[in-house]
């Protein structure tokens, strides 16, 4: 069996073991499917570091004797990076869920859904054909939808927002496909990355906007992210972190890289690529804006998981060289912070028993390892340096400070302001967990297990890395691109181009340096002398105890939805309720249509008599006019 196929095979076919094992032996089905995701993740190593581009194809049939239909499978620089994260988030997240999910009545079939949703990642991302990645990204909603039907209370409708949304626009990724079939005659990724495509052409820009869809919708941009937030609360988070926080989000940007350097001609200026800037800057501030005003944790971190994708978005769609870079970095270092926040917020749920901002607090002193790692990756979320999140961000900036327009310095504004909000919303967010009071009920509270401590520390790390080792990651991004004919001949062509490259290794020893005088000063200055501790407070007259005395972290933000300008308010709270979610207006559009047809079949014979007279009338108008 050819070493490409093998791989999507093994993870379907050992996916198929663990619906044998009884629920009480879920643990050995997390054994069986860690196993095999190491082998997998060994595999994706191998054909990483591998000579050149390998394919497969076999002949299935022939549309009307014209057009060929293969099952194509090709590895090349490009996905051959992808498929390192998506094997790797599958040993994490499988090694995660065996210490997340113990005691849990979820049975073994969990363990399936991981192992054929990494199958079903690997077919989409090697797929050489159109409609067969198309065939392998349904399955991954197919899958989606059964995981988070095995959530909490409110699982009916999340599952039934995300099947409704992203089958929407897989549907319409299938009337693109259709429109590039008739266009150019072929499926092939391949055969149409060396066509010249007119990309002013009406068909070829409605084939593009459909794809496009389809690729944003995955990665969870506006206007179709709805299902993310939705399904936060009732999903279990090594659920969120493994498809939206993750995987998803390397497919959905892996797609629009497709599409925007290998597919189609998109040049920086042009209207699809403003059209996507606009969509990427939309997506960062107002899903942002939106995380501000969240309590719950999850539901707090998938609308930064939305925001994120903006940054993403915007740098891939400029058709900037140097953005371009960053928005695919992006997409790994969001993979990676975003999965350890995600795993972090399971560990407090598990230990603490909610994940509402309100109900908790002070537990960086028996959760220490979950602080630190959830610290790491909130400052790198946050696009602090020299955290991995800055490097990436600082590349976009940079693509938009390049730009030949001076409405690029207004997406330059608009994704630096959100860096600042979600800072801010990150700083809530740290607060209300980990420092202040610890509330009486969480004083048996202790640190997750090691099995879900160690992919949170691996992450963290990643995380540091990443941000300042920068560069390894970075040559591999750029060699990528100028095979793909982007315009980037390698990194010191970067650096050279942009006099302000960040130099994240410099950085961080001066860093480091400011950190250790810091210390030095406050050891030798005497400051500690100066303090003085009371251990009855009062406040108004009265000694309060520590419940009393305690100060959220939510409290500040309710500025945000209070005591800001009443629009921008308003708006805020509107969206909070579902208000502009565009599942939420088709459904109203729906309803008063079905509510329309209700009424005309009202079961009276003469109102059914007098629509039949109308449409023959109509009828009889039409041929009389053709005539």
């Amino acid at each position: 069996m050819h070493e490409l196929l093998q791989i999507i095979v093994f993870a379907g076919v050992v996916g198929i073991i663990p619906l044998f094992i009884p629920r009480k032996g879920s643990a050995a089905a997390g054994v069986i499917a860690l196993a095999a995701s190491i082998w997998i993740f060994f595999k994706a190593i191998r054909l990483f570091f591998g000579t050149g581009e390998v394919a497969y194809r076999i002949a299935l049939f022939d549309l009307g004797g014209q057009i060929p239909i293969d099952f194509a499978l090709k590895l090349t620089p490009f996905n051959s990076f992808i498929i390192i994260f998506v094997s790797l988030f599958g040993v994490l997240i499988t090694l995660y869920s065996l210490g997340y999910l113990r005691g849990s009545d979820r049975g073994s079939i969990y363990y399936s859904f991981i192992l054929w949703t990494i199958g079903a990642a690997f077919g989409a991302v090697l797929a050489d054909n159109l409609l067969v990645m198309l065939i392998f990204w349904e399955m991954l909603t197919a899958i989606l939808f059964y995981l988070v039907n095995m959530g909490g209370k409110g699982h009916e409708k999340a599952a039934a927002k995300t099947f409704t949304l992203l089958g929407f626009t897989d549907a319409s990724m299938l009337l693109g496909i259709i429109l590039i079939w008739v266009r150019f005659g072929t499926v092939s990724i391949s055969r149409l990355s060396v066509m010249p495509i007119e990309t002013t052409a009406p068909v070829t820009v409605i084939a593009f906007i459909c794809l496009f869809a389809g690729a944003i919708a995955k990665a969870g941009g506006m206007p179709f992210h709805s299902w993310i937030p939705e399904m936060a609360k009732p999903t279990p988070a090594s659920t969120i972190a493994f498809l939206p926080a993750s995987l998803d989000k390397l497919l959905g940007i892996y797609l629009l890289g497709i599409l925007t350097f290998r597919i189609f001609d998109i040049s920086a200026g042009s209207p699809l690529s403003i059209m996507m800037m606009i969509v990427g800057a939309g997506t960062l501030l107002f899903a942002v804006l939106m995380a501000l005003i969240q309590h719950d944790l999850k539901k707090l971190l998938s609308f930064h998981a939305v925001s994120q994708v903006g940054y993403m978005v915007l740098g891939v769609g400029s058709g900037i060289p140097i953005a371009i870079v960053g928005g695919l970095f992006h997409m790994v270092n969001h993979a990676i912070y975003k999965s350890g926040l995600f795993l972090g917020a399971g560990a407090v749920e598990k230990q603490a028993g909610s994940t509402d901002l309100g109900e908790l607090g002070g537990l960086a002193r028996v959760m220490p390892v979950t602080f630190v790692t959830m610290l790491i990756t909130a400052l790198s979320i946050s696009g602090v340096p020299p955290f991995n999140g800055f490097v990436s961000k600082w590349l976009v900036y940079q693509g938009m400070i390049d730009g030949n327009g001076g409405y690029y310095m207004i997406f330059l504004v608009v994704a630096i302001f959100g860096s600042a909000l979600t800072l801010a919303s990150f700083i809530k967010v740290l607060h209300s967990i980990f420092l202040g009071r610890r509330p009486a009920k969480l004083d048996k509270v202790k640190e997750a297990g090691f099995a879900m401590q160690l992919p949170m520390i691996f992450l963290s790390i990643l995380c540091v890395v990443f941000g300042v080792f920068a560069r390894y990651p970075l040559e591999k991004i750029i060699g990528i691109l100028s095979r793909s004919n982007v315009g980037i001949d390698g990194y010191s062509v970067v650096i050279a181009k942009n006099g302000g490259f960040w130099n994240p290794t410099l950085a961080t020893g001066l860093m480091i340096l400011g950190i250790l005088l810091g210390l030095l000063i406050y050891a030798f200055s005497g400051i500690k002398k100066k303090l003085r501790f009371d251990e009855n407070p009062w406040v108004g007259g009265n000694i309060m105890d520590d419940e009393e005395i305690a100060i959220p972290g939510t409290h500040f933000y309710k500025t945000v939805t209070d005591d800001l300008n009443p629009l921008l308010s308003g708006g805020l709270r509107d969206g909070d309720r579902g208000d502009y979610d565009i599942f939420n207006i088709f459904g109203r559009l729906g309803d008063q249509v079905v509510q329309f047809l209700r009424m005309m079949h009202d079961g009276i014979l003469s109102t059914y008599l007098s629509w039949a007279v109308i449409g023959l009338g109509v009828l009889a108008f039409i041929l009389m006019f053709k005539w």
